[in-house]
């Protein structure tokens, strides 16, 4: 019995009907979700010509495990008929990874040498743990990205006896300063650009325990507008033409290039250039590690920052640094010369 006072009882149908609002709800964005990838992998198919679409095709990782996530749901509301198209974008998506699969070389390598690639951001005044990074990392040549005047004053005072030889263009004003740093001496090395006057590149030939390397070091603009978009891309080929022109004139001698491309491994963009250039990226097993995130709560990173190399070398360990200020991470690689792939001095 009930008074005029007494609350009302919610009536059974009620908190069903919130349940199935809840449920229709979650299914209504799980189908959203399923339309916006399909949309995002359409535009990937077109990274080459257009700079939205390039910056889709960079982002496939995240297209991945939204998939994942979206069949999952799929899954658990047994909307077998909605696995379909999401079958569909995996089978897009899953052959643009194939450079991260990398073979395994059956024969016993030589004459290895281990480079670093270290985009420390301009700004950045974290020099001892920059420097303690680096130290770690113990490569024979370094190549230091966005190298800022100070950087490069703390720099030469603790590299000056494991690392003696260098090359330097430092920069406060932008993010293209650049050095490479050396156990080695260099038998040459030069700074030259490619597509822009202003992004300094470095070419340097040596040697190491008695094998010549070619090596390269660079830093492309990043494809922020059809501008950047395009800059970065005239400066892939033209630095696949540099990479071609070094392997003429020098038959036999690895080239080595490293360095941040703004770009990842599964942008068609990243496939023309490597093909051009006549490089493979140089990696273990299935290694997508993130060297870039663009802010400390981006979920997920991008692979911006590459050692690629042609086919005399081969990749023997593959390490990504830890964090010491910059929006980016070190990558450490050891090579390795096949044998027999090279022609002797």
């Amino acid at each position: 019995m009930t008074g005029p006072h007494s609350p009302e009882r919610e009536p059974p149908q009620t908190g069903k009907r919130c349940f199935c609002a809840v449920r229709d709800g979650i299914w209504l964005c799980n189908v959203v979700a399923i339309a916006a990838l399909v949309v995002v992998t359409i535009m990937s198919l077109f990274a080459e010509n257009f700079w939205l679409c390039d910056l889709s095709a960079n982002l496939r990782v995240q297209w991945l495990l939204g998939l994942i996530a979206t069949a999952f749901v799929t899954s658990v509301y047994r909307r077998w008929r909605w696995l379909l198209p999401q079958v569909v974008l995996l089978a897009v998506h899953l052959p643009f990874f194939e450079s991260v699969v990398q073979q395994k070389s059956d024969h016993a390598m030589t004459a290895a040498i281990t480079v670093t690639t270290a985009n420390v951001f301009t700004s950045n005044a974290n020099y001892v743990g920059v420097e303690a990074e680096l130290q770690s990392a113990d490569a024979d040549v370094i190549a230091v990205l966005e190298l800022s005047s100070g950087l490069r004053k703390h720099l030469a005072n603790v590299f000056q006896h494991d690392y003696p030889f260098s090359l330097v263009d430092s920069q406060d004003n932008g993010n293209f300063g650049i050095g490479l740093y050396s156990r080695y001496e260099f038998e040459s090395a030069k700074l030259t650009y490619f597509n822009d006057e202003s992004i300094q590149s470095i070419v340097a030939v040596l040697t190491v325990n008695g094998q010549r390397f070619q090596l390269m070091a660079t830093h492309a603009l990043p494809p922020i507008g059809e501008r950047g978009f395009s800059h970065r891309n005239r400066h892939l080929k033209l630095l696949a033409k540099e990479v071609k022109s070094l392997q003429k004139q020098a038959p036999g001698v690895p080239v080595i290039v490293v360095g941040d491309l703004n770009l990842t491994p599964w942008s068609p963009v990243f496939a023309e250039f490597a093909h051009a250039a006549g490089l493979h990226r140089a990696s273990q097993s299935f290694d997508c590690t993130p060297t870039w995130y663009q802010h400390p709560m981006f979920p997920f990173g991008l692979v911006l920052d590459h050692v690629l190399t042609t086919h005399e070398l081969s990749c023997s360990s593959y390490a990504v640094g830890t964090d010491v200020g910059s929006d980016h991470r070190f990558v450490t690689v050891c090579l390795g010369v096949i044998p027999g792939s090279v022609s002797p001095d």
